[in-house]
């Protein structure tokens, strides 16, 4: 195997193994000696890759954020068309949520950070969602008077508390509401209270 290819599959090992462990259990309590270990490295090499645990998690940041921005990419190449777009929009991050369940603890432990490391991230946040809001407002769909900024977050962030509270409302709720059935129950739920809200 060609030395090039041999380092590519080695720093994607690394930052495999790094993800489940920052996501698991922040920058703080991460250690690099078990990142190696669960990565089959040695500790050395991730520092030759990555010159510090605080560099790599800033490059695993990078990485999940570069997969949301897969879900903006599927949003600002769709038009909007109705009611059914807004479902669309709710569906498509709740689809992305559950495909990277690491993306929600990895924001936890970076909010609890002060958002310290997050700043290095480029991606433009909301604008897929904003693009299809506000073709709605001037397709005269949607509420001449609607707030694009606030209502595309108030959307992604009904959507992530529905995950990032997902452990704590399940055990005082006495049922578990990460089963399909209970997911699509509120993806539903907030798509009705965002369509009463937004509507013309």
């Amino acid at each position: 195997m060609e030395q090039s290819k041999k380092s590519a599959i080695t720093r994607q090992k690394i930052l495999d193994s790094a993800e489940a462990e920052f996501a698991q259990n922040g920058l703080a309590a991460a250690r690099v000696d078990a990142i190696a270990k669960n990565a089959g490295v040695n500790k050395q090499l991730i520092y030759a890759h990555f010159q510090s645990k605080e560099n790599l998690y800033s490059v695993i940041l990078s990485e999940v954020y570069t997969r949301l921005s897969e879900y903006e990419k599927v949003l600002s190449e769709s038009s909007f068309t109705g009611m059914e777009t807004i479902r669309m929009i709710v569906m498509e991050y709740f689809k992305f949520l559950m495909d990277n369940p690491s993306f929600v603890r990895l924001m936890l432990w970076e909010n609890l950070n002060g958002a310290a490391y997050v700043g290095d991230v480029k991606i433009s946040l909301f604008a897929g969602a904003e693009k299809l809001l506000k073709q709605g407002v001037e397709n005269g769909f949607l509420r001449k008077d609607l707030d694009i900024e606030q209502t595309a977050m108030s959307l992604n962030m009904f959507c992530f508390s529905a995950f990032s509270n997902i452990h704590t409302m399940s055990k005082l709720l006495g049922k578990d509401l990460s089963i399909q059935a209970e997911l699509e129950k509120r993806a539903d739920h907030i798509y009705e209270v965002l369509v009463k809200y937004i509507l013309a």
